[in-house]
């Protein structure tokens, strides 16, 4: 993991986590366990709320069931077999599956994958908001989680001011007696966060996003956890909060799961990673530069067997469905016309596939350019520049970032539609 010294002299305010009071060790222990989002919760979710959110509010998981996920027919089948995983129930959406890992005191973990994959639903279960739908999550004895959620207002209510959310955590803490809780001292403690004099009574429903954010950090720092659960902290957040909460993490001393687009936090902060790819989580053996080649050459990978192994398998999908079926009432084609018959479907999926391959194409090579601009742009940043250049290259890191994540979802999705198109020729 690169330490990073700060690319500003001043922030306009300094994040400092205290010393956890204990690091239990192991933090967590994952067991055979799947993630995901319960038969009644996904009711409610149709009806247009939140399944992880009595409140309703909006979730960051996108409605549809990503094209991985366990669907309702495939449990009910399992079920009536009597091979469903105990915890499961037909109906139950599962984004992840067969999870083992432990978190151990001290570890700082980013966690990659495209987005829809469940890296919000694999934090989310971690921070006590959606229950393990199988399998075990152990916690450590004197566990204490800091919960940044990417939307604020999941951990934020919209009515409540500042004040009375630091009130509510102070009571919900059982820290309410305490000299720190006193409302002065909250008052002044919020101040450090640029929330001065009225703007600790306005209701959080009227602040910006980055006001937001800064909030949920004010209350993270406050509850001094050993364990911090950052899903996308820097989305709103201005260069010097960013760089702030950098060198915050950079110091503090427990354990960090980090969820992020912006690849400079997570290489300045992090020296491990998980990926959350196809219904699983699995660590990934290398650092972010070996991630994007990770990602390049599985597109690279997808197109060559396409376009090497499509004639085989449509050849070979023809043969099983011959073998299959009962003899046709007229009489079969010959070799010559089976050659031509074959000749004429793989045309046909070439046509199919040929834009979708060179849009695949496209977005490799706009990532291999997004890559080199972002090294090109971090390494002007590791010396000396003026301000202003400062402001505009931390905007630009943050552009491309999310440049960057958008052509990594477009390959994604273009993958499964080739191999969609594959498979479906080779069924026919």
């Amino acid at each position: 993991m690169e330490r990073i010294a700060p690319v500003l002299a001043e922030a306009e305010f300094q994040l400092e986590f205290k010393a956890p009071l204990s690091l239990p060790n192991p933090m967590l222990a994952i067991r055979d366990a799947a993630f995901g989002y319960r038969a009644d919760a996904i009711k409610k979710e149709a009806a247009g709320a939140d399944p992880a959110s009595p409140s309703g509010a909006s979730g960051t998981e996108s409605a549809a069931p990503p094209a991985y996920a366990t669907s309702a027919t495939v449990l009910a089948e399992q079920a009536a077999r009597g091979e469903l995983p105990p915890g499961l129930r037909p109906g139950d959406r599962v984004i992840l599956r067969g999870v083992s890992r432990t978190v151990l005191a001290g570890q700082r973990i980013g966690i990659l994958g495209a987005n829809g994959q469940g890296k919000s639903t694999l934090v989310k279960t971690i921070a006590r908001e959606l229950a393990p739908l199988a399998g075990s999550v152990t916690e450590g004895k004197g566990l204490a989680i800091g919960y940044f959620a990417q939307q604020e207002l999941d951990v934020l209510h919209t009515d409540s001011t500042p004040l009375e959310h630091m009130v509510r955590m102070a009571r919900q803490s059982g820290r309410e007696a305490s000299e720190e809780a006193r409302e002065q001292q909250l008052r002044n403690y919020l101040g450090t966060f640029n929330f001065p004099g009225d703007m600790v009574n306005q209701p959080v429903g009227q602040f910006s996003g980055g006001e937001k954010a800064r909030l949920v950090l004010a209350m993270i720092v406050w509850q001094r956890p050993n364990l911090l659960l950052l899903d996308e902290p820097t989305n709103h957040l201005d260069l010097a909060t960013r760089e702030a909460l950098a060198v915050a993490l950079n110091e503090f001393e427990g354990t960090l799961m980090l969820v992020s687009h912006d690849r400079a936090l997570l290489r300045s902060v992090c020296d491990e990673f998980w990926l959350v790819a196809r219904g699983s989580v699995q660590p990934f053996d290398g650092d972010l530069e070996d991630y994007q080649r990770h990602l390049l050459d599985e597109a690279r990978r997808l197109r060559e067997r396409v376009v090497a192994c499509a004639p085989e398998t449509i050849a070979d999908g023809a043969s099983q469905e011959s073998a299959r079926a009962p003899k046709p009432a007229e009489p079969p084609l010959n070799p010559a016309e089976q050659r031509r018959a074959q000749a004429q479907r793989r045309q046909q999926l070439a046509e199919q596939t040929r834009p979708l391959r060179r849009a695949l194409a496209q977005a490799e090579q706009r990532m291999e350019q997004l890559g080199a601009e972002r090294s090109a742009l971090e390494q002007r940043l590791s010396s000396p520049l003026p301000a202003g250049d400062i402001a505009d290259a931390g905007r630009r890191l943050k552009a491309l970032a999310e440049e960057l994540q958008t052509q990594e979802d477009e390959w994604l999705r273009l993958s499964g539609e080739i191999e969609a198109i594959e498979q479906g020729a080779a069924a026919t």
